[in-house]
């Protein structure tokens, strides 16, 4: 058969069902029983005791043979994966057979990353190093099969995906709700007529039960820690802190700015109400609003873009049922206000870019205003002050859209000069108040009021843990770890230098490979600059010497970005919100508790049965993880840099910077999602624009 490109040839389910040589639909067969195989085998299902069962004698190959075939699943799934690979069969000698698309480095490339972040992830998930890759030739074989399969999994999917992306390039007009009853077409109009007002209520009314559940709101670790800043009482942070003033305890471990808004509510609560229950409430109910009116513009600005009703509706839809959203909206952390400020500041970039379409374009682009350029420079300022070191997400867009704007302006394909040349003006102007206020804040605010900055140790995330595992690895005997070796490559001098930033004696102690905080907690606030730069130096020196346990500490640091673990996702719920209003340090001083009525306590029960499904079911499981979000916006970028769409990546760039700093971050994306959730958030929306339902008009591809 001959080999059309999915583009512009026929779609995948034309082709599902086209006539193929049989070598070709048993060559298909083969690879879907490949990829069932793969997604069954177990490497660590293999013993020595179930070998020496089978055949005492079993030595060399033939023991690897049979450490090969026990880590298959064998008769029990069998059905399962036999159902597994027919239905597999069609779509794979579709794509492969039928689709030249799936042969090219757009496609190969990233299914290749997929399957090697497939079988190494599942390592170190499950042993928490790459044993199960390289630990011996059976370890080895296995590795293959399995990435094999999963490469295969990843080319299908990833042309699927690629051809979707392509429909979704093609406008289409919402034509009303066909065939359906007069209530679905007055759902409809509403929709259309009120793009923010219908969101925004259907989102109040979607999470309320989370926010009734709560009241007066969910506590996480750091909550306390900031409200006790605010009010000058000790806290986590100012006792490893070196004080610039000992009778000012508030500090920027956490950004100054939430920390003012979250104890300045909770004080207003007290002053006027006598309760710091009432307090938490107002902050909680604010936030939930706010992030609720922020979801609710996002799916607006669609709309103002030109984007189909459909494709609006979707973005509702993920925002009201995916219970991560309704969680965070009622959780007391600095991540949810700066998530809205993030998501604000890419919905008004995509606005300013869509200000001034390409030449030829059917349908007009939307109007700039005043409005939006204050818009746009509120959130790129409230971006930057939201977060320690946000600034960098709003220099990122702010550069990519002036960069546009300047580039546009010089050609003389149609569009008017003046709104390229406003656009890289307004992102200009933008930057420089952001930058600005950050400084003023850092440099004058703080120091004036006696405030110490946040510690060092938060950008040596990545050296430390490498530093931590290798030290147990090569001197776990004198870092106090029962069974440790010590090979001698670790000399005096360079413990000495260690010790003198990290706390040499229990240093290995301290290593989890998945979390820094404990190897970071061990950092001397009173190193110098000259004993850092010594500590680097012996970093480099033992990187040298073993680069493959470096990079085992970075891939065990945050593989779970790129890897659906087995691991459990922390969930805020109300359950833990009250084991840690009870810790002894946040009942010293105040008396933050649940408000338990029985409305309450059967929507807890409720949001926590549903929640519970999101984390369970296989396929809903996915949206509570960080992986499918990462490797979601990888493939869009991959998606819009080979159709040359440079305008649509510059809406990703900033979500591409927020993974960046979750891979020089403390925590796994396995178990800790409140660092990607900025772009969980923000994603729908700038997906959605990115790929351009409405790519005719030209508005931002």
């Amino acid at each position: 058969m001959a080999s059309r490109d999915n583009r512009r040839g026929p779609c995948v389910r034309e082709l599902l069902f086209a006539r193929y040589r049989p070598a070709q639909t048993a060559a298909a067969c083969a690879m879907a029983l490949l990829v069932a195989i793969a997604a069954s085998l177990d490497p660590a299902a293999s013993s020595y005791e179930a070998i020496r069962r089978i055949d005492p004698d079993a030595t060399g190959a033939l023991y690897i043979c049979y450490e090969v075939l026990l880590s298959c699943s064998g008769r029990v799934s069998a059905p399962a994966l036999l159902a597994l690979a027919g239905l597999a069969a069609l779509p794979i000698r579709a794509v492969v057979f039928g689709m030249r698309s799936a042969r090219r480095p757009s496609v190969l490339l990233p299914a290749l990353g997929f399957a090697c972040c497939m079988v190494v992830g599942k390592s170190y998930d499950v042993a928490g190093d790459a044993s199960l890759v390289l630990g011996g030739a059976s370890r080895i074989i296995e590795s293959l099969v399995a990435a094999a399969g999963w490469c295969i999994c990843g080319i299908v999917g990833i042309t699927v995906l690629f051809e979707l992306f392509d429909r979704a390039g093609r406008r289409r007009e919402h034509t009303g709700a066909r065939g359906a009853d007069t209530l679905a077409r007055i759902a409809w109009r509403l929709f259309d007529r009120h793009p923010f007002a219908v969101p925004f209520s259907v989102l109040i009314v979607a999470w309320l039960p989370a926010l009734v559940a709560s009241v007066p709101g969910v506590f996480m670790g750091d909550t306390g820690d900031q409200i006790r800043q605010w009010f000058g009482l000790p806290s986590g942070t100012s006792s490893y802190l070196e004080l610039l003033d000992p009778d000012v305890l508030l500090n920027g471990h956490h950004p100054v700015v939430h920390t003012a808004i979250l104890g300045g509510c909770v004080q207003l609560g007290m002053a006027v109400f006598g309760d710091e229950n009432v307090g938490l409430f107002i902050y909680t109910a604010l936030q939930f609003a706010a992030t609720a009116a922020c979801a609710a513009y996002l799916v607006s600005t669609l709309r103002r873009l030109g984007a189909p009703a459909g494709a609006r509706a979707v973005v509702l839809v993920i925002f009201a049922v995916v219970p991560l959203f309704s969680n965070y909206a009622v959780l007391a952390t600095k991540d949810v206000l700066f998530a809205d400020a993030f998501a604000l500041m890419v919905a008004q970039a995509a606005i300013l870019l869509a200000t001034f379409p390409r030449a030829g374009a059917v349908v007009g682009a939307p109007r700039w205003s005043l409005r939006d350029g204050a818009l746009f420079i509120l959130a790129c300022t409230a971006t930057a002050v939201l977060r320690n070191g946000g600034v960098v997400f709003p220099a990122v867009i702010c550069a990519a859209l002036a960069v546009i704007g300047l580039r546009a302006a010089r050609r003389t394909d149609g569009i008017a000069v003046g709104a390229p040349r406003r656009v890289a003006r307004c992102a200009v102007a933008a930057l420089v108040v952001a930058l600005a206020v950050q400084v003023a804040l850092t440099a004058v605010v703080m120091p004036a009021l006696h405030i110490t900055p946040g510690s060092r140790r938060e950008a040596l995330s990545i050296p430390f843990q490498q530093t931590a595992r290798y030290v147990a690895k090569h001197d776990g005997a004198n870092a106090g770890i029962a069974d440790g070796a010590s090979d001698g490559s670790v000399s005096a001098e360079e413990r000495a230098m260690i010790d003198r930033v990290l706390g040499y004696d229990t240093l290995a102690s301290r290593y989890v490979p998945t979390k820094s905080d404990a190897v970071k907690n061990g950092f001397n606030e009173r190193a110098t600059s000259d004993d850092l730069a010594a500590y680097l130096r012996v970093w480099a020196a033992q990187l040298l010497r073993d680069p493959a346990c470096y990079l085992s500490a970075t891939i065990a640091n945050y593989y779970g970005y790129f890897y659906p673990s087995e691991r459990t996702p922390w969930m805020y719920t109300a359950a833990s919100s009250d084991t840690i209003m009870a810790r002894e340090e946040n009942r010293a001083q105040f008396d933050f508790h649940r408000w338990f009525t029985p409305v309450s306590e059967a929507l807890g029960h409720a949001v926590d049965l549903y929640r519970t499904a999101w984390l369970q079911l296989p396929v809903l499981s996915l949206a509570m993880t960080s992986a499918p979000y990462v490797w979601l916006l990888v493939l869009l970028l991959v998606y819009l840099v080979r159709e040359r769409r440079w305008r649509s990546c510059a809406l990703l760039l900033p979500l591409v910077a927020v993974l960046a700093v979750c891979l020089i971050g403390p925590c796994n994306g396995s178990t800790y999602l409140r660092y990607l959730y900025p772009v969980m958030f923000t994603l729908p929306f700038a997906g959605t624009a990115a790929l351009g339902a409405w790519k005719q008009a030209g508005v931002v591809a």
